[in-house]
Parts: structure tokens; sequence; C-alpha cells
């Protein structure tokens, strides 16, 4: 089967705007030569992509698989014509950084805002993504930065280790358990708790210890992200215990944290490519998010208390 890269960029333009007009228009080129050339495409496929009513385009379920893949090739594409866009404004330097979704959306966006006002000819692209994904990732080089909890073994990357404090407990304004200052394991004996799911390594840890102790928390909920725990804890479901960034950062929307009285030490790990082009610029942000990070326990130790 020969595929032509025409009938490709036609049989796109088609998914992403919807019909063989607007396809037509974004291509500039005409509606029956849209019509063609998606025929023939579909002949060299051997199956139907569209079903047609009236002047209606609609998607089969082979045309939505087949778009999946060829989306795939299009962000590429538009990915190199970013960095174009970028070297002719002279923002040269560009600093690729994977991370997990927590990051994302608490301990980047304001060292993305600090860095980007203080360095104007720099690009950041942010992923915020599962560990199994940032894996295969990190292995074939395609970032420059990767923030995560966890130790990578792979070669051509330098590690270091950022201390964030301690985990601390979470919980609605008003629970019970905010009646104390610091919490014991058997504080938590029959209480309402959200959980991460089983593959979290500080799950794992913070079973071990409740184990330990012989507690049995009531689980309510199992979630994959601590935006998903701080969002069910605010609704009063139960209560969790998080890492300090991410605590930190919904505080204020109807949570209250706790120390807690045994030791879950948080860290963040920071491995930098070896490779990376733009060294300069990165170790500039590796720096700032190693200070931002160091921030964040400074705040956290203090709004805890003593």
């Amino acid at each position: 089967m020969t595929l032509s890269p025409r009938h490709i960029e036609i049989f796109h333009a088609v998914m992403v705007c919807g019909s063989a007009t607007q396809a037509a228009f974004a291509l500039r080129t005409s509606q029956p030569t849209i019509s063609r050339e998606l025929k023939e495409f579909e002949q060299s496929l051997g199956f139907q992509l569209f079903t047609r009513k009236g002047r209606s385009l609609f998607p089969t379920e082979a045309a939505i698989s087949l778009h999946s893949e060829v989306r795939r090739s299009f962000v590429g594409l538009e990915e190199i014509g970013r960095t174009a866009e970028a070297i002719r404004a002279n923002a040269a330097s560009h600093i690729k950084v994977v991370c997990m979704p927590a990051y994302s959306t608490t301990l980047l966006p304001p060292l993305c805002r600090d860095f980007l006002e203080d360095n104007e000819s720099i690009r950041l692209s942010i992923y915020a993504l599962g560990n199994s994904v940032i894996a295969n990732g990190i292995s074939a080089q395609h970032y420059d930065l990767c923030i995560i909890e966890a130790d990578l073994g792979f070669s051509g990357w330098t590690s270091a280790s950022v201390d964030a404090g301690e985990q601390v407990c979470i919980a609605p304004k008003g629970h019970p358990l905010t009646n104390k200052k610091v919490l014991t394991p058997a504080d938590f004996e029959g209480v309402n708790f959200i959980y991460f799911s089983a593959e979290d390594i500080y799950r794992r840890k913070l079973d071990n210890v409740f184990h330990e102790h012989r507690v049995t928390r009531r689980l309510r909920m199992e979630v994959s992200t601590a935006a998903a725990v701080c969002s069910l804890v605010s609704q009063g479901l139960g209560v969790s215990i998080i890492n300090p960034i991410s605590a930190m950062h919904y505080l204020d929307q109807g949570l209250e944290m706790r120390r807690l009285s045994f030791s879950i030490p948080y860290t963040v790990r920071l491995h930098r490519n070896q490779s990376a082009s733009s060294t300069q610029a990165l170790n500039a942000f590796t720096d700032k998010c190693t200070k931002a990070i160091m921030n964040i326990r400074r705040q956290a130790e203090e709004r805890l208390g003593s």
C-alpha cells in the first residue's frame, strides 16, 4: 500500500475542521478536490473513513483510530514550525521539561512566570505525563529536564535530590483531626481516608506505617493525582496524607494542614539531560527550581509551626 502525503494532509484537515468545505478553505483548494482526494484515499486504504449524509461527513471508528496516529505526525511538524518561529524571534534557547502532573499545576506555574520574566529569549515546553510515558521519553532523549519523585537509571542523565520537607495530613476545615497540631497513626483509626493508587511509592510507605501500628483507616476513594486528592478532601470526603508542595498549593481551598508524629520525608528529583543544547539556560532554570522547592518547604514549616 502506497500512501500519498497529500491524501494524509487532506484527511487530517477534514478531521480537524469537521467538514470538506472548511478543509478546502484551510488548504486553499476546492471542496470537490477534497472530496475526490478523500475517495482516492479510502480506495487506497481499503476501508471507509467517512459516512456521508447530505453534505455532511461523519468519521467512522476506523477514521478516528487512524487519525490518532496521523495526529502525532502533525504534532511533530507543528513543533518544528514553532521552533523555527522561535529562532526567527531570537528565542534560540528552548528548554523541554517533563514532570509529574502534580508539579505542572503547583510548582511550575509561578516558577515559569518568574523565569520567563527574567529570560525573554528562552522558550519553555512543559510535559505533564505519567511515569511510564516519562521513562520512554527519557530513554529517547526527548527532554532536557525531568522533575519527578523517582530515581532514574538512564545513562546520559545527571540527578540531584531536593529535600522538600515532610509529608503532611490534609483535612477539611473543621475536621476533628484539625483539633490537634501533631497527628499520630492512632488518630487515623476508622477515619475516612482518600488513598493514592497502589503503585504510588509514598502510598506503600504510608501503608507500612499504619500496618506496623495496627491502625485501620476507612478507604473512601482511591485516585492517582494529588490534585484529585486535594479536591476530594476539600469536599469533605475524607482526609489524606500528601506531599507539602501540593498541600501548600491547595491549602486555601477549604483545607487545613497538620504535621505528623512519624516521618515520611518527601524528595523531589531533578534529572538533567547531559546532551541538552541550552546548557546555560538549563542550569539557570534548574537552580530556580531548586530554590522554589526549598522556599515551599520553608513556607510549609512556618505554616505548621513548631
